[in-house]
């Protein structure tokens, strides 16, 4: 390991899993678990109290042994601290919430759905994959940054960690998104009748100027991946969700109120 330099959570984990007895394997396996999910070339000192809340959410809600979990992962970073690979105690930021939700008739938690098209779907699945083919070659550049020169002073590897940090979360949202996700593909997954809702397309008007806007309504996380797509969490997906044919409605923006009249909708 070059001088000054951080450990990589699978160096601090394996050092961890070492210090143990042979008694406490699940603690060993845990840590293991961790730096997988955070990213196993990243270093050590990269991990934030927002990774901890984050990573506990990924089996708090569902898991049976979602408290010996947890205790596993204290343990880990009480030791990575102790010895001083962590440079402050993060044991509190692990927190097991079971959020609020709706119960189904034998009373277990359901999950909030994610409603999507089947070609969201679809280029969700792509993005993630091609992220985590570009693992490697991020790691790669991490590691290349680390050895060149002193870590405090260096542009090339905060930028390192920084890309990976990013590419990392974005991960962790597309899995998420995915895990949860319902595929919008015929009338019965709708509402009823012939509201605009997920999956449609619609024609919009703006009654103030008579422009009309084509949009395909989608789930907030589809509405980044191209032109002609609206979120119906939007101002104005918002507003023309639920609504039909010859309804109008208003919209706030910074010049004022803006009216809006659905002209067609194609299901």
């Amino acid at each position: 390991m070059v001088a000054n330099e951080s450990p990589s959570i699978t160096d601090a984990a394996r050092l961890f899993a070492q210090s143990l007895p042979p008694a406490k394997h699940q603690e060993s396996q845990e840590a293991l678990r961790f730096a997988r999910w955070f990213g196993e070339a990243r270093a050590a000192t990269d991990i934030r109290p927002s990774d901890l809340e984050s990573y506990v959410e990924t089996f708090g809600a569902t898991a049976t042994n979602a408290s010996a979990r947890a205790d596993a992962l204290k343990l880990f970073l009480a030791f990575a601290h102790k010895q001083s690979i962590l440079p402050e105690r993060l044991v509190s930021h692990v927190r097991v919430r079971r959020p609020t939700a709706r119960r189904g008739a034998a009373g277990a938690v359901k999950a909030p759905e994610v409603r999507v098209t089947a070609e969201g779907r679809q280029t969700l699945e792509d993005e993630l994959a091609k992220l985590k083919a570009e693992r490697p070659r991020v790691a790669a550049e991490l590691h290349a940054a680390r050895a060149d020169g002193d870590i405090r002073e260096n542009a090339p590897l905060d930028a390192a960690r920084e890309a990976q940090g990013q590419m990392e979360a974005r991960i962790r949202e597309l899995e998420g998104l995915l895990r949860h996700a319902v595929i919008v593909e015929n009338e019965s997954d709708r509402t009823t009748g012939d509201a605009a809702t997920i999956g449609c397309k619609v024609v919009i008007a703006n009654l103030s100027t008579g422009v009309q806007m084509s949009y395909q309504l989608v789930n907030a996380a589809e509405s980044r991946q191209g032109a002609g797509r609206l979120s119906v969490e939007s101002p104005v997906g918002q507003a023309i969700f639920g609504h039909r044919i010859g309804d109008e409605v208003e919209v706030s923006a910074p010049s004022g109120k803006i009216r809006f009249r659905v002209e067609a909708i194609e299901t």
